[in-house]
Order: structure tokens, then C-alpha cells, then sequence
């Protein structure tokens, strides 16, 4: 007699923390590519069974907790940099970012294993956790870092598909591809999506083959990466010095730049009303130039009212516009309830920031408009460009040091880049630490300077591809897909189950 090995419930719920650990290595800055099937399906062999829906939700509960966990280990840097003080948190958000993805996995398990098993469950699994990972981008201000979709970063061929269908499209071929092994002996699914998976390839290696190489005639970029740690950032003895830092890296051979960009905050005083520190700005840009920075807003008497802005300037040192920061950190920038939350917020200011009115083109002059993005903002999928005046490039302003060398910049990075893809738009992006890149509307990389080191990054603005079908519709396309695939297979299970019974 063949002897049956029975684990015990812990070391069950290991193995499932485990996979969801490991599938994080199939994200930034890794991309083990071939992690997705092995783990998702997996996942999905253990849930595709004919068993109390509860199992089925702690099973991708426990996945989604580890995945959770390990994917977003940089919290800790950011909030130890906060002080001693702060340190408690960190397990605190380790267990908070456990339970947020293992709802977020275990939720559409759950609501799957209402269709019999099989391939139907597989469709059903795939649109239910699509559309919770668009749940995740709004539910309590939202947090779409490492959306599934977000493993074909690295792959550009598959990429270009996210300008028909966005990240959230991607999630849903990721998790769809990515569970088919769990079928086997059956071969029709696999090979179906085998073709599927290829002819998205070819497709997307035939747009890459033609695509649009011309550039913004008479546009040059200058990225500044400062390099300055997170523990010098706000140090106010430093802010001299850093500020001259800038300002070097900013007029070397500078004749032919046209546009200076600076980092999220870079600024060591208040733009709009320190206007004497603000002429000094003047010796960063040529006649004729502009200069694009990040820096602290404020309003009301005794500067009640802050911002965290993206300003726009002159030669002059004018403000020719600027931007407020709309979607912001919480216990970061703001504390919710502070009424009620015995917290203070990370960055030392001793004031909340206020939210500006969201996605803004901005006009300055003859030059190409452009759409403001502060820090993690460009994570937030088809919220990053106003859809009536489209602009035509996007600006990033960043401060990633508060992820230290970890995977969190990398992972910020590969959003950014899923951005330009989505809207068809090139994508500049300055982080004080790193790492500051240009995209262009393909997600081509036009020019990098690596984490943790100090530079410029001087490249031409690569022109505005069409509208795409993502950019005018947005999460519409995936989220009606959902929709309409489960209401099919939703009452496709009620008719079959109706003539059973009439069969008895």
C-alpha cells in the first residue's frame, strides 16, 4: 500500500507564504519571468478544487500575505529614516501590506469557487482578481504598487499591448497564462494560450520594428540626479550645500540645455515666497532656458497651508506655473484621522500637505505641454494625464531615497515606464537618488543614470505617439471586460445548474 503524506495545517500555510515570496522575484528589479507560471499556477492547482470557499480564500490569502510582505520589504528603509521614534512601524506595515494583498488574492479566490473547476474557474479567477486589483488602486486612497501586470515590465513586445488594455489588462493575461499549467493533462488551454501569448509578442515586436524615432526638434533635457541621502535631506546645516550641488551639475556645458530638471523637493526654501533665494535659481539655466523643480508650496498667513509642488520657471527666475501634488502619502505627507491616530507623518514638516485638484497639462510658451507627476503618482494607472488637453510629455519629479538600495526604485522605476506605454507619451523622470530615466511612448529607454550615484542625464524629448485606446478609455476597457465575462459565466452557471435540476 502506497503511503499518503499529510502535512500539518503550519507547514501547509508555510508552503503558501512561500510561493507567494517567491513570486515576488518575478517582479522589479528581478524579473524572473518564468516564477509566474510555476507559482501562480501552483496557487491555482490548490484552489481549483472542489472544497468550502473558506479553504479556497485562505489558500490565496496566504499567498497574497507573503507576496505582500517580501514585495514591499523597502517600507522599512523609508520608515527607519523617519527616527527612532518611527521604528515600531515597521512590522506594523509588513503585517498592514500582509493583509491588504492577502485580501486582495483571497477575496477573488473566494468568489471563483462558485464555478466548478476547470477552465471556467481559471476565467473566472482571472477577471474577479483584475478587478480587484482596480479595487486596490482606489480602495482607502489606493496602493497599486506591483500590480501583476507589472512582471511584463522588462518584456517590451508584451508592453505594448498595455496602450490597448493598460497594466490592468496585463493583469488579467498574467494571471490567466500564468495558472493554465495547473490544467494539465488537459492541452487544449495550454496551447491556446501559447498562440495567445505569441501572437501578443509578434504583434507588439512588429510595433516596436516600425516605431516613431523623431524627436522634439530644439528640445534638450537635462536630468539632475544629486545623489544627497535621505538623512542630509532635510538636515537644514546640509541645505546650502546641497543646494549648490545642484546648481553645479546644473550649469557644467549646459549651452545647448534647454530644460533643467530637479528632483521631488529639491528646493531648500519656500519658492513662492522666498523670493530672494528664488533669483538665486537664475545661474541653473541658460538664457532663454527653463527650469522644472520640485519644492514646498505654501499658503495663508505664517504658512499655514503647504504643498508639495512641481514648479515651473523662467530665466528670470519667474513662475511661469506650477503644480500641487494631488495624490498623497499617507502618515508620509498627511495622517488620516490625526484627530484620532496618536501618529506624526514621516517627512518633518510640521504641518500637513494639502492635495491639489489632480491631473493638470501645463502651457509655458512655444514648447511641448507637459502633464506634472510628483513622486508616486505616476503609480496610479490612467489617473497620470488631464484627458480633454492632453500634453504631450510627462514629468516625473521623485525622491526615492526614502527607498535606500532596495528594490523600491526599481520598482518605482517599471511603473513609470508602464505609464509612458499606457498614454503613448515619453515619460522624464528626475530622482534625487536615483533613478532618473526618459521614455519614450514605447517604453524604450532613452536614457538612465543608475541608483546611488550622482549625475546628469542630457537627452532629447522624444515626440508624442497618437492617442492610444488606453489613454482615451482608460480602466473602461479591462474593468468592462471583467464584468461582462463574469455575468457570461455567472449565469452560464445558473442555466447549467437549472437544467440539472430539471433532469433529476
Amino acid at each position: 500500500m502506497k503511503k499518503t503524506i499529510t502535512l500539518s495545517k503550519k507547514v501547509r500555510a508555510l508552503i503558501f507564504l512561500g510561493w507567494g515570496a517567491l513570486f515576488s522575484l518575478a517582479f522589479a528589479p528581478y524579473y524572473q519571468l518564468w516564477l509566474a507560471p510555476l507559482c501562480l499556477s501552483s496557487l491555482f492547482w490548490n484552489i481549483n478544487k472542489s472544497e468550502k470557499g473558506r479553504y479556497v480564500f485562505a489558500k490565496a490569502f496566504l499567498f497574497g500575505f507573503g507576496f505582500g510582505v517580501i514585495s514591499t520589504s523597502w517600507l522599512a528603509n523609508a520608515i527607519a529614516l523617519g527616527g527612532e521614534s518611527f521604528l515600531f512601524l515597521i512590522p506594523l506595515a509588513w503585517i498592514g501590506m500582509g493583509l491588504l494583498f492577502g485580501l486582495f488574492y483571497g477575496i477573488p479566490a473566494y468568489l471563483s469557487s462558485f464555478i466548478q473547476p476547470g477552465f471556467r474557474r481559471l476565467l473566472a479567477w482571472a477577471a474577479w482578481f483584475t478587478l480587484f486589483e482596480w479595487i486596490r488602486s482606489w480602495f482607502l486612497t489606493g496602493f497599486p504598487w506591483n500590480l501583476t501586470g507589472s512582471i511584463f515590465e522588462d518584456t517590451l513586445p508584451i508592453l505594448q499591448s498595455a496602450s490597448v488594455w493598460g497594466v490592468y489588462g496585463l493583469s488579467f493575461i498574467a494571471v490567466l497564462i500564468g495558472s493554465v499549467l495547473a490544467l494539465l493533462p488537459q492541452k487544449r488551454p495550454l496551447l491556446y494560450a501559447g498562440c495567445f501569448l505569441a501572437l501578443l509578442y509578434g504583434i507588439g515586436a512588429a510595433r516596436l520594428y516600425s516605431a516613431d524615432n523623431t524627436v522634439v526638434w530644439g528640445m534638450q533635457l537635462r536630468l539632475v540626479q544629486p545623489n544627497i541621502p535621505q538623512t542630509l535631506k532635510w538636515n537644514p546645516k546640509e541645505a546650502e550645500n546641497s543646494f549648490l550641488k545642484l546648481m553645479h551639475l546644473s550649469r557644467q556645458n549646459n549651452d545647448k540645455i534647454t530644460h533643467v530638471i530637479w528632483p521631488e523637493s529639491a528646493v531648500p526654501f519656500v519658492i513662492n515666497r522666498d523670493e530672494n533665494e528664488r533669483l538665486r535659481l537664475m545661474q541653473a539655466i541658460r538664457q532663454g532656458g527653463t527650469l522644472i523643480t520640485g519644492g514646498i508650496r505654501m499658503e495663508g498667513k505664517g504658512n499655514r497651508q503647504a504643498a508639495n509642488s512641481l514648479f515651473i520657471l523662467d530665466d528670470l527666475a519667474n513662475i511661469r506655473a506650477y503644480y500641487d501634488k494631488s495624490h498623497l502619502v499617507p502618515f508620509g505627507e498627511y495622517v488620516p484621522l490625526r484627530d484620532i491616530l496618536p501618529f506624526e507623518k514621516l517627512v518633518p514638516l510640521s504641518v500637513d500637505f494639502m492635495a491639489g485638484e489632480g491631473p493638470k497639462t501645463i502651457r509655458t510658451g512655444g514648447t511641448p505641454t507637459l502633464g506634472p507627476l510628483v513622486c508616486y503618482e505616476v503609480i496610479f494607472s490612467g489617473k497620470v494625464a488631464e484627458k480633454e488637453r492632453r500634453p504631450q510629455w510627462l514629468v516625473n519629479v521623485t525622491n526615492d531615497g526614502w527607498y535606500g538600495i532596495s528594490s523600491g526604485p526599481y520598482q518605482h522605476l517599471g511603473m513609470a515606464k508602464m505609464r509612458a506605454v499606457e498614454e503613448g507619451l515619453p515619460l522624464a523622470r528626475a530622482a534625487n537618488t536615483g533613478i532618473s530615466a526618459v521614455f519614450d511612448g514605447y517604453g524604450r529607454t532613452v536614457g538612465m543614470l543608475p541608483l546611488g550615484t550622482e549625475g546628469v542625464l542630457d537627452v532629447s524629448l522624444p515626440t508624442a505617439l497618437k492617442t492610444t485606446l488606453y489613454a482615451q478609455y482608460g480602466v473602461r476597457i479591462p474593468v468592462l471586460f471583467s464584468l461582462i465575462l463574469l455575468v457570461f459565466l455567472y449565469s452560464n452557471r445558473f442555466w447549467l445548474s437549472k437544467k440539472a435540476v430539471k433532469s433529476k
